[in-house]
């Protein structure tokens, strides 16, 4: 039977890592779960390491975990009909809409609640966000509504479009955000940057105003999503996918009729992003798949049978496709060697900071 397999243990440590890293750059780590479809046991893992405030997209998956001891950010433009629910299961969520707002804004009244919203600016993705120039619109409207508080603006990068964020857009974010203070005499007390993709700029050096970055791939993956490439730190698999041979035989390719040895798995189109797995540990190729099932050649290796399993490391659309799947069983795996790691990380970090002092 097809499974993910989830280390809770490299999860924990990769956000170590990267709590740290935004840390010595004044930057609040905010973990992004909607890739992992807002599993609870992989944020239940994230808070016994003291981190409680999320990011998702789903208001589905903030609702299964809702418990009280966690508070969510909603990154999600949500539709007229989630309104209500985003404004009683989270405390923050990222707008676009002057007529949304205003909606929030009467249902929030209703509930006797204040709902605090981030404006989300286009600024060179084109997905989603508010023109630079409309911004300050916005907000003075925003500013005189009783029950919405504007908290700060937002920034995205590499969502819909692959550029990018270099240096000179965290020089020009941060012009922008003074500016938009300066002429509304509003303290942006959330100056969320972008996600993992701005990792690499903050390496570099101060963020200025950005204060906090939304962080999802990264922590579950431990890549530079810029690249695609590892990030030596982080745990590249924390979460792969096991399938099961359930067929093998011998084959002849049509074009040049030479002989192979096939296996077909139990895992298709329909589980994950087949362009997107790749073996791990195994000499194997992915030749294609159907809904169902996966085609391997084992490079005519015969110690496989039926019944034995091929692991697969998993790009962000591949995990993130997995984890909502229903009929994938979840396997968590804790390693006692990481979490007595975890267990101690800030003696371990500051041994290793004095170290290379």
């Amino acid at each position: 039977m097809a499974q993910l397999k989830i280390d809770l243990s490299k999860i924990q440590y990769n956000a170590h890592i990267l709590r740290d890293m935004c840390k010595r750059s004044h930057i609040h780590f905010t973990p992004v779960v909607k890739g992992v479809g807002g599993d609870e046991r992989i944020i239940q893992s994230l808070a016994e390491i003291g981190i409680t405030h999320f990011a998702d997209a789903r208001i589905d998956n903030i609702r299964k975990s809702y418990n009280g001891h966690y508070t969510y950010t909603m990154i999600r433009t949500g539709n007229q009909s989630e309104l209500k629910n985003i404004v009683n299961y989270t405390n923050i969520s990222i707008q676009t809409e002057l007529e949304t707002i205003q909606h929030i804004n009467q249902i929030a009244k209703s509930l006797n609640k204040t709902h605090e919203i981030l404006l989300m600016v286009d600024w060179k993705d084109e997905r989603e966000g508010i023109q630079t120039y409309e911004v300050i619109e916005y907000i003075n409207k925003i500013v005189n509504m009783q029950h919405v508080k504007m908290k700060g603006l937002a920034f995205n990068f590499m969502c819909f479009h692959s550029d990018t964020p270099t240096t000179e857009d965290i020089q020009l974010i941060n012009e922008f955000v003074t500016h938009v203070e300066s002429q509304t005499a509003l303290n942006m007390q959330i100056v969320s940057g972008g996600n993992s993709s701005v990792l690499q700029e903050m390496a570099k050096g101060p963020l200025g105003k950005i204060n906090e970055l939304r962080i999802g791939e990264t922590l579950f993956r431990g890549v530079n999503t810029t690249t695609d490439t590892p990030i030596p730190a982080l745990y590249q698999d924390a979460i792969t996918l096991e399938a099961e041979i359930v067929e093998i035989k011998p084959r002849l390719r049509h074009q040049s009729h030479h002989d192979y040895l096939q296996a077909i798995l139990d895992i298709g189109n329909l589980d994950t992003k087949i362009p997107e797995i790749q073996p791990l540990h195994h000499e194997v190729d992915v030749l294609g798949a159907t809904s169902d099932h996966v085609m391997v050649d084992l490079y005519n290796h015969d110690n496989y049978q039926v019944g034995d399993k091929i692991q697969f490391s998993l790009g962000y659309s591949a995990m993130a496709q997995s984890m909502y799947m229903p009929n994938i069983t979840k396997t968590y795996v804790v390693d006692e060697a990481i979490q007595i790691i975890n267990e101690n990380f800030d003696k371990v970090l500051g041994v290793s900071k004095n170290i290379h002092k």
